[in-house]
């Protein structure tokens, strides 16, 4: 059993640890969860990632691993192409502006506005439609440079002694246009020997995915090898040379790639991502499902369907290629091995990640540490959408409604808690009379009020069990108002026209350096200011421990609506309306909840039990020297004032 001392340390502490322990979590959390974005770099010329070097040496690039691969695995090895050959061959298929300029074709859905190119037969413009008119482009733009120049993505990269990425380089075919379905083919020859026919269709199911098929032909006498295993694929679909979403400045989720297998996800931010010295990929990813590249609101995913697939990534943040590799094939004369792929292009949304194809729809994750936070977030941001679809379709309303429903929940809590505090301060004047006793014995003061509550029934910290189970919610809609697409261009009111970003309602001439915040001050942002306000008020309003209240748990309550408005300043105005819609309903809250004198008289039972004389337990000896030395410093007290008194006769 606890001595005395040791109990009375810890009474001590009980009224500001609740409060310090919140104030750590906001500041923990906040920190941890709002990655920073990688520090800007030198721009990043883009090019092709491998050109004609590839034909002039067929080991360019290569690592001294895949040398000794190839040199144990001569037998089996795919026939290669000589150099010269493959330049002279390959030069009639090469892209010339002065010839012929290159040529567009469109291929539409109701969310998706697609232009290739058929130069490479490749993506050079990629637009995704949402639902409020806006049209979001995914492919980066770089005008003024040539077709065969830029890395368009959905390219096709054969093996190093074979082709490379040539193919980017040269002029495809239009075999056939429709609707929905658009096909490129090029006929190679000598000594390549090959037809190649690249497809692209609508899903028909979903309008927001690509089907790519990718046919090669054997059109030599002989069957012919592609691929070297493990160490080179017969061949692989690219994206590059990165994703335009912009949504790049949001410091809550950096770009990131995703890929999943066997039901498990792995992250891998392209700020990590870095040129290596022999040339060879960032990142691996040996077998997967699916690869993706996202963002905070967008996502393009690549998922092959076929079987040992695998994919790899190479470049840096700005400009990269990810591609999903074709395993080693074997294709005999006359023969056609094809491959199919699907692309998705779109928001970040369950409902449209969950329609693509099965396990898409882990990509949406708020939280990639702690799974119970995510599926906890994911269930708020279910509420929030319910809230959307059945009542109004206006997000700011449906967060007051799921502000309701969380203070609703929590009301038998709350008002236990609160009635606790209203009892504290109706003992006020017996806790001052328990002062003016005691005087500095801060031990002593803490013990009997320890007394007095369990007398009375009260909980000291009963006003703070609220506040701190409601962590979880700030924490989970901290991440969803700031990351979930649907809050993304949200308006509300008035001038409350994006959920997911500050409430600016205008912008100052000049910055203001600020600690907790991203870029300081720039803009006057409204709700924080009346968050903070509303929790001044609220202060104000809630009853305290009265007169004896700890002077730390008092400084503590003036700057807390003043630290949480600092921190919250620039976040999300959807969590701003969150907070203080929550507020104010604890302010309408405690003004209907009344306590009675009755509800504070002594328990029966409890006040009596010692001067009943029931037989207390023996205390320690260390417990017993401690109570003597109080009785010492009263009785040293009484006689100063007996003599200040004697002098005041005199």
């Amino acid at each position: 059993m606890l001595g005395d001392h040791q109990r009375d340390k810890e009474m001590q502490r009980n009224h500001t640890i609740a409060i310090l322990l919140m104030t750590v979590l906001v500041m923990g959390w906040f920190y941890f969860f709002a990655p920073t974005p990688p520090p800007p770099s030198p721009e990043t010329p883009l090019a092709p990632v491998v050109g004609e070097e590839t034909l002039q040496d067929p080991d360019a690039g290569r690592s001294a691993i895949e040398r000794q691969m190839d040199a144990l695995r001569e037998s089996e090895a795919p026939e290669t192409v000589d150099p010269a050959e493959a330049k002279t061959g390959i030069a009639a298929l090469a892209y010339d502006p002065a010839v012929a300029p290159a040529k567009e074709y469109a291929l539409n859905s109701t969310h998706l506005e697609l232009v290739f190119t058929d130069i490479g037969a490749r993506l050079k413009q990629g637009t995704v439609l949402v639902e409020n008119g806006e049209a979001q482009p995914l492919v980066p733009e770089h005008p003024g440079v040539e077709e065969d120049e830029f890395p368009y993505p959905l390219g096709l990269e054969f093996q190093k002694s074979y082709l490379g990425d040539a193919l980017d380089q040269s002029r495809w075919t239009l075999a056939s246009q429709s609707d929905d379905v658009i096909e490129f083919a090029i006929e190679l020859p000598e000594p390549f020997h090959a037809r190649i026919v690249k497809t692209f269709a609508i899903a028909q199911d979903h309008p927001n995915v690509l089907q790519v098929a990718v046919s090669f032909t054997n059109t030599r006498s002989e069957s012919r090898v592609l691929g070297l295993d493990q160490a080179e694929a017969a061949f692989a679909l690219s994206w590059s040379p990165n994703v335009h979403s912009g949504d790049e400045d949001n410091r809550m989720a950096q770009q990131e790639l995703v890929w999943r297998d066997e039901e498990i996800n792995t992250h891998f931010a392209t700020s990590k991502l870095e040129v290596q010295p022999d040339n060879g990929y960032a990142k691996v990813m040996p077998a997967l499902d699916w690869v993706a590249i996202k963002s905070a609101y967008f996502v393009v995913a690549m998922k092959a369907e076929y079987e040992g697939s695998s994919a790899w990534a190479k470049g840096v943040p700005e400009a990269f290629e990810v591609a999903m590799e074709v395993p080693r094939e074997e294709v005999a004369a006359g023969e056609t091995l094809t491959r199919d792929f699907k692309v998705y292009l779109g928001p970040v949304q369950g409902s449209s990640l969950e329609a693509a194809w099965p396990g898409l729809k882990s990509v949406l994750q708020f939280f990639t540490m702690f799974s119970f936070m995510d599926t906890f977030a994911k269930g708020m941001l279910y509420v929030l959408n319910w809230f959307y679809a059945s009542i109004i379709a206006n997000y700011g309303f449906a967060i007051i409604f799921l502000t309701i429903l969380v203070r609703s929940a929590m009301f038998p809590l709350t008002l236990k808690g609160m009635k606790s505090m209203k009892k504290m301060q109706k003992l006020a004047p017996e806790m001052e009379k328990i002062k003016e006793e005691v005087g500095e014995d801060q031990q002593e003061m803490q013990k009997r009020m320890m007394e007095l509550y369990k007398e009375r029934g009260v909980n000291p910290l009963g006003g703070c069990m609220p506040m701190l189970l409601q962590m979880p919610v700030f924490i989970a809609l901290y991440r969803v108002y700031a990351t979930a697409f649907e809050f993304r261009g949200a308006p509300f009111l008035g001038w409350i026209t994006d959920l997911s970003e500050p409430d600016a309602l205008f912008m100052l001439p000049f910055s203001i350096p600020v600690p907790f915040t991203a870029n300081g001050i720039d803009s006057f942002n409204l709700l924080p200011i009346l968050m903070g306000l509303a929790m001044v008020a609220s202060t104000k309003l809630m009853p305290t421990s009265g007169p004896v209240q700890n002077p730390q748990q008092k400084m503590m309550m003036t700057l807390m609506p003043v630290f949480f408005s600092v921190i919250c300043y620039n976040m999300a105005s959807g969590l701003n309306l969150y907070i203080l819609t929550s507020t104010v309903l604890g302010i309408v809250q405690n003004y209907f909840i009344h306590v009675s004198d009755d509800e504070i008289s002594p328990k029966p039972g409890k006040s009596t039990k010692a001067k009943s004389g029931a037989k207390s337990k023996p205390r320690h000896f260390y417990a017993a020297a401690q109570a003597r030395k109080r009785e010492m410093a009263k009785e040293k007290r009484r006689d100063k004032k007996k003599g200040r008194a004697g002098k005041g006769q005199d």
